[in-house]
């Protein structure tokens, strides 16, 4: 009876000692809040409310969403990495960011990589190089010949100095040896909508934005910037095989914790939304995305991260970007 007692009180003092609930069983047994860096009604809405969905639905307790914009998504990540590493505050994390807006800020109030933990990649995407209808390039190599012929004469949208598709257009420019007029506006909307109304010529934007109005002869799609052509649209040509060998932009979205969180609830996460990733009809509704669904592990994760920090970093130098 006296070594039951002592046995017991010892595994007390040890889950005591743990930070909570890393005797992780237990994990979770109250809502999880969920923090978006973009305010409410942007192209992460969709991802978020189907990851949330899902993890929700399985683990019983709710996951909610908070919108967090402002400060180019980084109030939401200074949120999140000054939490308590309890589980119990988690962040959508994009590539701009966590990989770009460390190169574009003088000072951020956190640090990516030493406040936040990697879970797991939700998905991955890719962008669209579209231009209006009547811009007369078919391809990327006639819009780069037209851009060459009339160096800064051409303009191109974006929804905001130093987003993903702000600097992939940086990237084509420094590949190609060319000069465009970037005109950068409030959010993705207000920009595609001047491009739908032959005010600005070009945008890069995402292919859930982009395809619908593709589709309805509204715009014009030259490539995307993945690695290899979309199986879902495969009639439309990388950016690298138009000559540019190497181009490459993902657009990914993955979840984040603080940095100190216990490995038992960081492993019981990812695990959760590996799983909910890979389900039949979450893979079809990112497909109609334009999305593919990942789901990788923490270390997987920690190493895109790596790489693309220091890819846009070279990039945002390179082309002296700055935020105003």
């Amino acid at each position: 009876m006296l070594i039951e007692r002592s046995i017991m009180i010892a595994s007390a003092m040890i889950c005591a000692s743990l930070t909570v609930p890393a005797c992780a069983a237990d994990y979770p047994d109250k809502p999880i809040r969920f923090l978006v860096p973009y305010p409410p009604g942007g192209s992460t809405d969709p991802i978020v409310r189907i990851i949330a969905q899902k993890l929700t639905e399985n683990w019983k307790q709710q996951f909610v969403i908070d919108n967090r914009g402002g400060g180019g998504g980084n109030v939401a990540s200074d949120i999140v990495a000054k939490a308590p590493a309890d589980g119990y505050t988690v962040l959508l994390g994009t590539v701009s960011t966590i990989c770009i807006n460390p190169a574009l800020y003088a000072k951020l109030p956190f640090d990516p990589v030493k406040d936040l933990a990697p879970v797991s990649l939700i998905v991955s995407g890719f962008y669209l190089l579209a231009t209006h209808p009547s811009f007369p390039a078919a391809n990327v190599g006639e819009l780069v010949a037209l851009a060459k012929a009339k160096q800064g004469q051409f303009n191109y949208a974006s929804g905001g100095a130093g987003s993903a598709p702000h600097l992939a257009m940086e990237l084509l420019k420094q590949m190609a040896k060319f000069d465009l007029t970037h005109v950068p506006y409030k959010g993705t909307g207000p920009a595609l909508n001047d491009v739908l109304g032959g005010h600005v010529p070009m945008l890069f934007g995402s292919a859930a934005s982009i395809l619908p109005l593709m589709k309805a002869g509204r715009i014009k799609v030259l490539a995307m910037t993945g690695s290899k052509r979309s199986t879902t649209m495969p009639e439309i040509a990388t950016v690298a095989e138009s000559g540019y060998s190497g181009f490459e932009v993902d657009s990914w979205y993955g979840v984040l914790v603080p940095a100190q969180t216990p490995p038992a609830i960081v492993s019981a996460l990812h695990r959760e939304i590996a799983r909910a990733a890979q389900l039949p009809d979450v893979r079809a509704r990112f497909a109609a995305l334009g999305l593919e669904s990942v789901g990788n592990d923490p270390a997987q994760f920690a190493k895109i991260i790596k790489n693309d920090l220091a890819r846009w970093g070279e990039v945002v130098k390179r082309g002296n970007v700055r935020i105003d």
